[in-house]
């Protein structure tokens, strides 16, 4: 039976009804009392039926610190109420360790507090650690679970962001390697979430709370250095304080000078990335002013009488209000030199400005009047979760689903055009790949090139801040898994990485075909001789569904071709293959990703190749000369080449030459008169003679002989050789 709700403030008869002691009975008093300031009555009664809930669920369990568990989950409700946020999100803070922790199921959340609820609380909610071999594939797969809730519903990211606000803050408790873990994973997974959301007053403590714990004493070492700084330095700080406000009284600005304090985690990075001595002075760290007045037009007024009153840093000017971060951040920031060589970063906002870069996307649930601000910041988020929802449906692993929300949580922005005028938003170091796969993923598979600034560009070259790049494109043209070395944003990665595995397998699905069909041959039968009914019996016997799933287990090296194809045709007394069946498999210059030429030997038209099956690359095609290719191998298959092969090979070539000026010239020049590409180049040696590699582009043997025929009659040139 539901217990009416009543201010706490005034009656405590629910004492009765549930054991728990006086200080967790203030907290929930607390808690209504700021409840009954925006919420209706029908919406505290629920939120006071789900602590009733919540703490029977929770009854008698005691935290690592002490507390009662109740605590946590009031905490966090606690933290929720004070953005004013609605009922179910309050309610669904109080109940989010119910599931995970207590034999309630979700169903039961529904019935009592609605969908909406449940699917938050079960958004938050961790999978069960027993499903998974390690923590680290736990944690992958509970953070891939929560980003696929948050595309759904993105509260689901601020219940677990104020839960790991107050799960941090009782670290101390925990024992240090679990400190360090959590301290970590806070810094790089949950600063950056609450830093995305516009969230910075959250972002700073959880940085700040992470820090302490994770170097305990060099946080203490820091503080201590920041508190001696301040002590002595009080009088001046002072004064330059007056002097600003003085001068704002003067002009008629209506502006305040809030406390802020140095975030000691970004001191530490500044001071670590520092050369020479890390010691902080006046010199180095500036004294931090922060300045709020009425509106935008006074914010650069302000401006204006900051630089005439102190000299202002050349370079250090930054307005964030004509071009605001993407996390809906706005401010004018200057650095100043005041005549004692006191430098002082001034930053300028409105107090509506201040408002949303402290609370982000839920600004405007404690300020209404800022709805229209938090706009352009939802848009920015809905556009992020986009992202977020793309790469969710490469259906890569959760692992690679953690690097590519990370790689896109982590960086700062830079700002990008097309040759039309749209602007795109990528993260820093971003490639003209990540470019093009931000227009669309079928622009960046088919992407050949790019001009920046009317410049022809590698397509691994850093973009920066302004430029305006147009993308090559070519219908012929597929993603290449070199690309994965370089690009930086989670699109890019995923969309590459989920081409690469699905070309992949139909690739491996075509090769496996082939290499049956070769089998087949040998025992003079096709495809077309085997009977639907023995079809659907060797599928059987191997435990597979249809053709294809043979084809890429025969590929995979799983299934032997030889044998598959006896089966195949009821020659179960004729297993073993005979030694005249491995007949040269015909290939021609690219067989896509199932087949790679190895870069060990560099075979090339005209080479006796023999190839292995391996489960990561399909066939792999080696020179017979080769020296890593074993002695003995059961999933070996001659090849030969096609007759007709039109296109370049890459293969080394070793020169040994007289160290004599203008040698290398003649040998470059020689290359150049034949018409031979040069893609790579190393010289080794003493004073006496040089050891040339070069990488060169040739189309067959016969050619490269003819190369190392003319490369030999040169007068320095002792020898020539091809290279392994």
């Amino acid at each position: 039976m539901t217990e009416p709700y009543v201010p706490y403030l005034y009656n405590k008869n629910h004492l009765r009804n549930i054991k728990k002691p006086f200080a967790e009975t203030l907290r929930i008093t607390h808690l209504c009392e700021v409840i009954e300031r925006y919420l209706p009555l029908a919406d505290r009664q629920r939120i006071y039926d789900a602590y009733l809930f919540a703490a029977n669920a929770h009854d008698g369990v005691i935290r690592k610190s002490g507390e009662p568990y109740i605590f946590h989950p009031l905490t966090v409700a606690y933290t929720l109420v004070h953005m004013h946020m609605d009922a179910d999100t309050i309610c669904a803070a109080l109940l989010h360790d119910v599931i995970e922790d207590t034999e309630h199921s979700k169903e039961e959340i529904i019935q009592r507090f609605g969908q909406k609820t449940a699917d938050l609380v079960d958004g938050v909610t961790k999978l069960a650690g027993g499903e998974f071999t390690d923590r680290e594939s736990a944690a992958a797969a509970s953070f891939h679970k929560m980003m696929v809730a948050m595309t759904q519903d993105f509260r689901v990211v601020l219940i677990k962001l104020a839960d790991r606000q107050h799960n941090i803050k009782t670290l101390g408790a925990m024992p240090r390697h679990k400190q360090r873990r959590i301290s970590l994973e806070t810094l790089s997974i949950h600063v950056p979430l609450a830093r995305r959301m516009g969230m910075n007053a959250m972002r700073t403590d959880l940085q700040s709370t992470a820090f302490e714990h994770l170097h305990p004493w060099r946080f203490k070492t820091l503080q201590k250095m920041m508190q001696a700084y301040n002590t002595e330095h009080f009088e001046t700080h002072l004064k330059i304080r007056n002097e600003i406000i003085a001068a704002l009284v003067e002009n008629g600005i209506n502006a305040e000078l809030p406390e802020w304090k140095k975030n000691l985690y970004r001191l530490y990075q500044r001071i670590k990335a520092r050369k020479g001595k890390k010691y902080i002075n006046q010199y180095n760290e500036p004294l931090q002013i922060r300045i709020l007045v009425d509106d935008e037009m006074n914010c650069y007024h302000t401006l204006g009488i900051i630089h005439r009153l102190y000299r202002p840093k050349v370079g250090t000017f930054k307005d964030f209000i004509a071009t605001p971060k993407v996390y809906g951040f706005q401010a004018i920031e200057t650095i100043v030199t005041t005549p004692h060589r006191q430098l002082i970063r001034v930053l300028i906002q409105s107090r509506q400005m201040h408002y949303l870069a402290q609370y982000g996307i839920t600004a405007h649930w404690r300020f209404p009047e800022m709805k229209e601000q938090v706009q352009d910041l939802q848009k920015h988020l809905d556009r992020w979760l986009t992202q977020v929802e793309d790469i969710q449906n490469t259906h890569g692993t959760d692992e690679e689903f953690l690097e590519d929300i990370k790689s896109d949580l982590f960086l700062n922005e830079i700002y990008v055009s097309t040759p039309k005028g749209d602007t795109k938003i990528l993260p820093s170091k971003a490639t003209p790949v990540d470019f093009a796969y931000a227009i669309h993923s079928e622009v960046g598979h088919t992407c050949l090139g790019a001009y920046v600034d009317e410049r022809r560009v590698p397509l691994n070259s850093r973009l920066y801040n302004g430029a305006t790049v147009e993308i090559i494109t070519d219908k012929t043209a597929t993603p290449q898994p070199a690309w994965l070395n370089y690009v930086v944003t989670g699109k890019a990665r995923s969309a590459i990485r989920y081409w690469i595995k699905s070309t992949k397998k139909e690739d491996f699905q075509q090769m496996g075909q082939r290499l049956l069909t070769a089998a087949l041959k040998t025992l003079h039968c096709n495809m077309n001789d085997i009977s639907t009914t023995q079809w659907k019996k060797t599928l059987h016997i191997l435990s597979l569904e249809t053709k294809k799933d043979l084809f890429y287990e025969i590929a995979k090296g799983n299934q032997c071709s030889k044998l598959v194809s006896r089966r195949l045709l009821n020659r179960t007394g004729d297993l073993l293959p005979k030694k005249d069946d491995n007949k040269a498999l015909i290939i021609k210059s690219t067989e896509g990703l199932a087949l790679q030429l190895q870069p060990c030997c560099h075979p090339i038209p005209g080479d006796t190749l023999l190839a292995m099956l391996d489960p990561d690359v399909g066939l792999a095609v080696h020179r017979v000369a080769c020296p890593r290719l074993p002695m003995s191998h059961e999933n070996t298959f001659s090849l030969a080449w096609e007759e007709k092969t039109e296109e370049f090979f890459l293969t080394p070539i070793k020169i040994s030459a007289n160290n004599h000026c203008g040698v290398l010239f003649n040998i470059t020049t020689l290359l150049k008169k034949m018409k031979v590409n040069i893609e790579d180049l190393s010289i080794t040696g003493d004073s006496q003679v040089k050891e040339m590699y070069f990488m060169l582009q040739v189309k067959n043997t016969k050619r490269l002989k003819e190369i190392i025929c003319g490369l030999s009659e040169l007068s320095d040139v002792i020898r020539v050789t091809r290279a392994f």
